[in-house]
């Protein structure tokens, strides 16, 4: 990548900012070292494991490397010999204690995460360097007696040596009491001391090792002590003897073991890369982009990842047929942003972050991306700002090809204008003659006819508000910009003469280009707002369609309850005729009727029954043979066929963008290929009216549907279409439990999907998985 370009575009600024979400300094030097790759395949992996990382912070939010140090250069110094200190061993031990974490967590979770798994895959566990160095020093720094038989037994000897010590000092300080400065027991050189007045020093009897600063105090050793402590100092001397020699061990098993450690090192800090990224896509609210082999740069909703407050965003696409965008506006009215937001996520993108865009982004591999941006001067060269510009960009023209972007801001200014908008259009015609991806911002209207005029270049332009005097930073693709100038100057207030005569140094065309834009974009305005009538329109449609459908299927139920009503009363009167006949048979043994009187009784009873069976319900399935299918084309509220499970019921849904139509079923409301439903004509489907319940087919065990449908990343409208289908396929094959992945994040996929879960009828019951198995990340499903 082109270094000055890179810092043009203030790609050193982002890395800083993904830098300040590491957790120790060897991740931050990845980080800060984090450039573009110009390889598809490198940055496919990298992104993909930025996603998996944002996945991962949500499920194990736990996860991190916490406690990990840099102590490559410790190791380095126990190779050459050194000895650590207890303070540089917990640096290392520390940080294997988090590899080892990290280790038994991958194992766990690593089908759910196989980059990161192959990532951290050599991940060492040293176990027994963590258990050597846990033994013998404690979280404080000091080696412990547990370091070694040889030091608990110096410890034990030193410390009764020292009490022994102190209880004669303390009969001493009561023998000498008239004799001291104060009755205190003190050191000198690693020795204990009385103090002794100056003047008594002969009734005390010992070594001086010490006086005060006035000279009136002495610190004496009593000869009767001397002995002892003389063995205080050999055992403190002993126990620092073997500390060495403890450090000096553990130092050469660090030294054993630095490949290892080093290891963990390396990827602790590739893993906390990995999570920073996670980390600040989450703030900048950025997603995946799609990494296009066709060359297309399409961005939608792409918003500046350094901007704060309010941003507004733009809209941007190249590539195809376009290679190159000119665009046009106000001074201060976002051109230079959009520039830099185009080229800026472009390089974010190939180093494996995240965007702030919209989910469907797509970034084509540029090889190099070389920006001109700015009004810089160049003191040291002497260099005006137009030569200064004209020095970069005739570095860019040599290096530049149709592997590369080329943003240029203010082509051609800062100098004479005509001679300026004639530069530009060679640059820009070079440029496409090689094929270059070029986006340009400028004021000449002769770029804004060139555009118009060359196929493959396109106009585009920032809008700005004449009533405010305000730009809106909005990008418009396939407009040129206008000037304004004049509307400006009308509308603070310019006399009318002088704008008379501007409009004649303007000369005809002008004028009449400036008409031309502003009529293009009232157009462009009127058909936006023509779209938003239809859209309502449209809207108020469905709403008077499904009230219809509504008081449709009230009627229906309605009709239905009247001939229910009426079919009881029959069957009433039936079972009245029942218990007459149960009375003739009575009466026929006594002989009392004849067999002819009672078989007409029997007829009359058998009429009956069969005119008492209960209508169904709208939507109430029924089996139906193949053989009665009728013609014609599927429309809402047809009496249908579902082949594959020879069942009939309503279409209430037309086909989706996967062919998939809506059938409601009884209670259960699915989803189907279109091309496995046939239409039922209304003789067809009375004639095989049927009061049997919905049975479903046998199926292939291996097609039924997994257990979990994770949904992490899903927008909701998207998610609630997937669930509803997942829940069908599930009671399909009678699964009795299942579980819905959505995650944590903001909460709202979550508590979209509870919704529509208690709508269901197909579901029972639902709560959130226990904290061990994803917690509110989780719903577990219990079918009905």
């Amino acid at each position: 990548m082109h270094q000055k370009s890179l810092t043009t575009l203030e790609f050193p600024k982002i890395i800083e900012r993904l830098a300040a979400e590491t957790s120790f300094s060897a991740s931050r030097e990845l980080a800060l070292s984090l450039l573009p790759s110009d390889d598809p395949a490198e940055v496919t992996r990298r992104l993909a494991l930025t996603t998996e990382a944002r996945r991962l912070t949500e499920d194990r939010p736990e996860l991190g490397v916490r406690g990990a140090r840099d102590v490559r250069p410790n190791v380095a110094r126990a190779m050459r010999g050194a000895t650590l200190q207890p303070a540089e061993l917990l640096d290392v031990l520390t940080t294997l204690r988090s590899s080892a974490q990290v280790s038994r967590l991958m194992r766990r979770v690593g089908e759910a995460y196989p980059r990161l798994a192959a990532l951290l895959i050599d991940m060492p566990e040293r176990q027994a360097l963590i258990g050597r160095i846990e033994t013998c020093v404690g979280e404080d720094g000091n080696v412990l007696d547990s370091a070694s038989p040889d030091l608990r037994r110096i410890r034990v000897d030193l410390r009764t040596a020292q009490h022994r010590l102190q209880e004669r000092l303390g009969t001493l300080v009561g023998e000498f009491r008239s004799s001291l400065q104060e009755e205190l027991i003190t050191t000198r050189g690693g020795r204990y001391v009385l103090p002794v007045r100056a003047d008594a020093k002969g009734q005390v009897k010992g070594i001086v090792h010490d006086q005060s600063g006035s000279g009136a105090t002495v610190f004496i050793e009593p000869l009767v002590v001397v002995e002892m402590n003389n063995r205080l100092r050999q055992l403190e001397m002993d126990e620092q003897r073997e500390v060495e020699r403890i450090l000096r061990e553990l130092s050469d098993a660090v030294a054993a073991e630095a490949p290892y450690v080093t290891l963990a090192v390396e990827l602790l800090a590739d893993l906390d890369l990995q999570l920073a990224k996670a980390r600040y896509a989450g703030e900048l609210r950025a997603g995946e982009p799609t990494i296009g082999a066709s060359g297309q740069l399409r961005l939608r909703q792409a918003r500046h990842p350094l901007l704060k407050g309010r941003v507004v965003p733009i809209d941007f696409w190249l590539g195809g047929e376009t290679r190159m965008v000119i665009v046009t506006g106000p001074n201060t009215g976002g051109k230079t942003v959009a520039l830099k937001t185009v080229g800026l996520l472009c390089l974010m993108a190939q180093a494996g972050l995240h965007i702030p865009a919209e989910d469907g982004a797509e970034i084509p591999i540029y090889e190099s991306i070389f920006a001109d941006i700015g009004d810089e001067q160049s003191i040291e060269q002497s260099l005006s700002t137009f030569s200064s510009h004209m020095s970069r960009i005739i570095e860019i023209l040599n290096l530049a090809d149709d592997r590369c972007l080329v943003l240029l801001d203010e082509l051609g200014a800062g100098t004479d204008p005509t001679e300026g908008a004639a530069l530009a259009q060679a640059i820009l015609t070079w440029l496409d003659a090689r094929h270059v991806a070029t986006v340009a911002t400028t004021h000449y209207s002769e770029l804004k006819v060139y555009a118009h005029e060359h196929p493959g270049v396109v106009n585009a332009s920032v809008d700005f508000d004449v009533e405010t005097l305000s730009p809106t930073y909005h990008l418009s693709i396939g407009l040129p910009g206008r000037s304004n100038a004049l509307a400006i100057a009308a509308r603070l207030g310019l006399p009318e003469e002088v704008l008379s005569r501007a409009r004649d140094f303007v000369g005809s065309t002008g004028v009449e280009m400036e008409n031309l834009l502003h009529g293009l974009q009232a157009e462009r305005k009127g058909a936006a707002d023509e779209r938003y009538r239809l859209s309502m329109e449209r809207a108020e449609a469905e709403h008077q369609r499904a009230t219809i459908e509504r008081e449709r299927a009230e009627l229906a139920e309605e009709r239905v309850r009247i001939l229910n009503d009426a079919r009881a009363q029959a069957r009433r009167e039936v079972e009245s005729l029942q218990r007459e006949l149960a009375q003739v048979r009575t009466q026929l043994k006594g002989g009392k009727l004849t067999d002819e009187k009672l078989a007409a009784l029997r007829a009359q009873v058998n009429t009956l029954d069969g005119k008492t069976s209960p209508l169904p319900s709208p939507g109430r399935t029924r089996r139906a043979r193949p053989d009665e299918v009728a013609e014609g084309p599927l429309q809402l509220g047809d009496t249908v066929l579902v082949t594959t499970l020879g069942q009939q019921g309503e279409l209430v849904g037309l086909a989706d963008g996967a062919g998939r139509v809506e059938v409601q079923l009884g209670g259960l409301k699915m989803r189907v290929p279109a091309e496995k439903v046939q239409r039922l004509s209304k003789r067809q489907a009375r004639a095989h009216e049927t009061q049997q319940a919905l049975k479903l087919p046998e199926r292939p065990a291996e097609e039924a549907p997994g257990v979990t449908l994770d949904l992490r990343g899903w927008r909701v409208e998207d998610a609630l279409d997937e669930v509803d289908t997942y829940l069908n396929d599930a009671a399909l094959y009678g699964m009795g439990e299942v579980r819905i992945l959505h995650g944590k994040g903001t909460g709202a996929l979550r508590q979209a999907i509870r919704q529509q879960l208690g709508k269901s009828p197909l579901v029972k019951s639902f709560a959130s998985a226990a904290n061990n198995d994803g917690g509110d990340g989780v719903t577990i499903v219990t079918m009905r």
